[in-house]
């Protein structure tokens, strides 16, 4: 018996996570365009394009991203000249190669004192508030305006590019305006935009290159802060190197779940909280929760089964290193009471424990694992809400699956019993659904299996919740499982001309259906200045916009639709 049980838990375990590959790398570190490559001088590394190639030949690294100060001072250099913004974009885009190393350039918002450091990608300009010539030049030090310290201007900012995200690194007390201060309550804006929090980082200015540091300076405190105040976030390891290091100071890794290592596919994942702190490189840990992956948020009729593995590949071998403790959390979100621990086992490589619930009962659940040698990874929470109650549809199968810009969503009954119709429900939360389709019973009264499907054309950009809600003719109505499809929509690059402009820009744009769209013009404080409905055709279109009364400087021109920003570029008016 306990052989057979081991198999499911096994397989579920798998199931969990079949979709997802492990992938390592860290997105907190700095280049001479601020106040990194110290070493310059005897390593030979300045720029970012030469960072993330010693990056690449690092022991288990599978992505690297460069985040430079976003502010400058001619005082040692802190922080980076807007113009650098650009070019480290570049170069991110000219040394990212999909399916063999994913490399992202950001920037880190703010300053130690008085604020807290954020780490940001997915913006297209940098966002600052250095304002006139200085040590940077004659122009002001941004392409986005957000004051000093004014962390609740710079979270909406955040918020307004659909592929950006934030970490908060090495929090401190009091920082991001006391973000998770005892006397300050939820914030749903800064929540939108934060997907992680640094339990590890460092170390900052070590110029160790053979993995020998020991793992860094510890913040799991805060971790415990925010996941209590309501946050859906989950922890990061940075390395914040400010020597030519990428890599090689120790073993510590963010490990990223995603489907391929591609650029669009890390920054998706991030956004899903999909990962965990690894002190170990090449730990693949497995965490579920009726099997739903790390970094989940679903609603479910019955009790919370938990399930975590981990597996260690180390030399190829299989065998993975021996742990010495296997951890549950659990905790209320906006309860302001930190998680405490549900259930733990020693000597094992697995845990499975079934969390009794009961109705409106709403959780969140992570996992530390401590090995035999006291290296430590705690994973993001998944979140639970038990809806109780309500006997689901007699169900074989729902599913969803993408299907280009859309996504198919396919169910088959065993039975059904004086059923009238369907309705499929759509949500962008997992709580308040909405009918997109209403479907009638093909028997009405039948035991036969029966096979139905819709298509929502309208799917929002990022994870998008369904459900089938079923009438009968007496009026009952019973629910489905919630499932959940992350679509995460590729940002196209526009091919603009000529940059600069003076008068009639040009833009080319390959839609893949014939529809309408929004083009908007952002200047580069990130105000919308023109706004234009533009009828695309199938294949290449050629668009048109006058821009002569445009002073000048960087603008950012946007296509749009629904609920997704599809493609985007910028360009400068001369």
């Amino acid at each position: 018996m306990k052989n057979i049980l081991f198999i499911f838990f096994v397989l579920s375990s798998l199931r969990a996570n079949a979709q997802y590959n492990f992938y390592y790398g860290n997105i907190h570190s700095h280049s001479s365009y601020s106040d990194g490559n110290k070493d310059s001088t005897t390593s030979g590394y300045y720029y970012p394009g030469q960072n993330f190639y010693y990056a690449k030949g690092s022991f288990h690294m599978d992505f690297e991203g460069i985040s430079e100060h976003n502010h400058y001072s001619s005082i040692n250099n802190p922080g980076m000249r807007v113009a650098d913004y650009a070019k480290g974009m570049y170069e991110a885009d000219t040394a990212n190669v999909d399916g063999t190393f994913v490399t992202m350039f950001g920037f880190e918002w703010g300053i130690i004192s008085n604020g807290g450091h954020v780490v940001t990608y997915g913006v297209p300009g940098l966002v600052g508030w250095e304002t006139g010539s200085g040590a940077w030049g004659p122009t002001s030090n941004y392409n986005i305006f957000c004051a000093k310290s004014v962390y609740t201007n710079f979270w909406p900012i955040i918020n307004s590019y659909p592929n950006a995200f934030c970490t908060l690194a090495h929090p401190q007390d009091g920082d991001y305006n006391n973000l998770l201060g005892v006397a300050t309550t939820y914030n749903s804006i800064a929540d939108n935009a934060i997907v992680g929090l640094a339990v590890r980082s460092g170390n900052a200015f070590s110029t160790t290159t053979d993995y020998s540091d020991p793992p860094p300076t510890l913040y799991d405190s805060s971790y415990f802060d925010a996941l209590a105040k309501g946050y859906h976030l989950g922890p990061t390891i940075d390395h914040d190197n400010h020597n030519s290091t990428f890599g090689r100071t120790n073993h510590t890794r963010t490990v990223v779940l995603a489907n391929a290592l591609t650029r669009n596919e890390i920054m998706g994942a991030y956004r899903a909280n999909r990962f965990y702190a690894s002190d170990d490189w090449d730990a693949k840990v497995t965490f579920s929760v009726n099997g739903n992956v790390m970094g989940s948020d679903f609603t479910t009729n019955s009790n919370s089964i938990i399930n975590v593995s981990i597996i260690d590949l180390q030399n190829n071998v299989g065998a993975a290193d021996p742990i010495k403790k296997i951890e549950i959390y659990y905790g209320v979100p906006e309860s302001g009471i930190r998680s405490t621990i549900l259930t733990n086992n020693t000597n094992s490589n697995t845990l499975s424990f079934s969390h009794p619930t009961i109705l409106n009962d709403r959780f969140y659940y992570f996992v530390k694992i401590t090995e035999i040698d006291n290296d430590i990874i705690w994973t993001a929470p998944i979140w639970v809400k038990n809806i109780g109650g309500v006997l689901p549809i007699h169900l074989l199968d729902f599913t969803a699956k993408e299907m280009g810009d859309n996504i198919g969503l396919y169910w088959t009954t065993a039975q059904e019993i004086n059923t009238n119709y369907f309705e499929v429900e759509h949500s962008i939360d997992g709580i308040a659904f909405k009918t997109i389709q209403t479907v009638f019973s093909k028997y009405h009264n039948s035991n036969v299996k029966t096979d139905y499907s819709v298509v929502d054309d309208n799917p929002n950009a990022g994870i998008n919740f369904y459900r089938i809600k079923e009438t009968g003719y007496d009026g009952k109505i019973s629910f489905s499982n919630i499932i959940s499809v992350d679509k995460n929509v590729a940002i196209a690059k526009l091919i603009v001309h000529p940059n600069p402009v003076k008068e009639l820009l040009h833009i080319n744009y390959n839609s893949k259906k014939e529809e309408d769209v929004v083009c908007k013009i952002y200047s580069s404080e990130g105000r919308e200045i023109k706004q234009l409905i533009i009828h695309l055709g199938k294949d290449n279109n050629d668009i048109n916009i006058d821009v002569a009364s445009l002073s000048k400087g960087i603008y950012f021109v946007v296509i749009s639709k629904p609920n997704m920003r599809i493609a985007e570029t910028s360009f400068v008016r001369e």
